[in-house]
């Protein structure tokens, strides 16, 4: 899992589960919009939470088709 966003730099909602908001992510399938969460079961590592979109191949692909979801976070 790749984030494009500095994860120091990610917000999390949440006390149980922190969850992120909305970012772009890639795994071997191409890149995407999703969310992280800090898993409690894993001592709060920072885990693949969930995909909302298609995958796209670059980044830039996700920014250009998704916006309105990164802009929604």
């Amino acid at each position: 899992m790749k984030i494009q966003k500095n994860i120091k730099d990610v917000k999390f909602y949440g006390t149980e589960m922190p969850v992120s908001e909305n970012i772009v992510m890639a795994s071997a399938a191409g890149w995407y919009v999703g969310a992280v969460c800090k898993d409690p079961d894993c001592g709060g590592m920072i885990v693949p939470f969930d995909r909302y979109t298609d995958y796209y191949a670059t980044p830039e692909d996700v920014a250009k088709y998704c916006g309105t979801l990164l802009e929604a976070a």
